[in-house]
């Protein structure tokens, strides 16, 4: 698969009625991009750390690994990325590395919102379908998300994992999300860029969109959505579902 293909899982012919966006990789740019710049030996090594640590975990919908406690809001970031180095450290023939260097290999020094994606966001809703945003992320991620995006303008709904307890793949944190939009997650599109939640959404029902590309996918949801292409003028209001 391309980098710019999406996967679009739409298990009938159906009017839905919302649509629900993951944050990271969806409405900002592809998580990770500044990692491609990362040269240090040391800080490559550590990423390659993280990545496997990642790759083993991120998919189970629970459990006691420090990602789960991280994206659930039962330890800080502070403490994730400490425990982390000690990790790293632990697993043998590794420098001692400061928990603030772990942070930026991992994060960087932010999350660039996508600006497509905002628009199309802002042109869903205004005509007329239900928004949220559902998304994995740690105790501080309010501050984030909030500083990224016109919240209160795109979405109806936030439900931020750190704050309910609740990280996807659960089933539990989708149809939360369901709830609180009133929908049944028949009546949704969901949008993330983990094949794993698009896979968890799918079980549930609901139209979904694998995301590799932001602003590709961008067009394709006003597309799927609105009927038009993501360039042409909004039709006048009224238009809701």
């Amino acid at each position: 698969m391309g980098h710019n293909e999406s996967v679009i899982d739409r298990p009938f012919e159906r009017t839905l009625k919302g649509a629900i966006f993951d944050l990271g990789g969806v409405m900002t740019e592809p998580l990770g991009r500044h990692r491609e710049t990362i040269v240090d030996p040391v800080q490559l090594d550590l990423l390659r750390f993280f990545l496997n640590e990642f790759r083993d975990v991120y998919h189970l919908p629970t459990g006691a690994h420090d990602l789960h406690l991280l994206e659930t809001g039962a330890i800080s970031d502070e403490e994730f990325f400490a425990r982390m180095a000690a990790r790293y450290i632990a697993a043998g023939g590794h420098e001692a590395v400061d928990a603030r260097i772990a942070q930026h290999v991992v994060f960087g020094g932010g999350l660039p919102a996508c600006g497509a994606m905002i628009d199309t966001v802002r042109q869903v809703k205004g005509a007329g379908y239900r928004t949220a945003l559902l998304t994995n992320i740690s105790r501080s991620g309010e501050s984030v998300w909030r500083s990224l995006l016109p919240v209160e303008e795109l979405f109806d709904v936030v439900v931020d994992s750190s704050q309910v307890g609740l990280r996807k793949p659960d089933p539990a944190i989708f149809l939360l999300t369901c709830e609180r939009l009133g929908l049944a997650p028949h009546d949704c599109l969901f949008v993330d860029d983990m094949r794993c939640n698009v896979d968890a959404a799918t079980e549930l029902g609901m139209t979904t969109i694998q995301c590799h590309d932001p602003v590709t996918i961008a067009d394709e949801v006003v597309e799927m959505l609105l009927g038009r292409a993501a360039a042409a003028e909004p039709e006048s209001a009224g238009a809701g579902q």
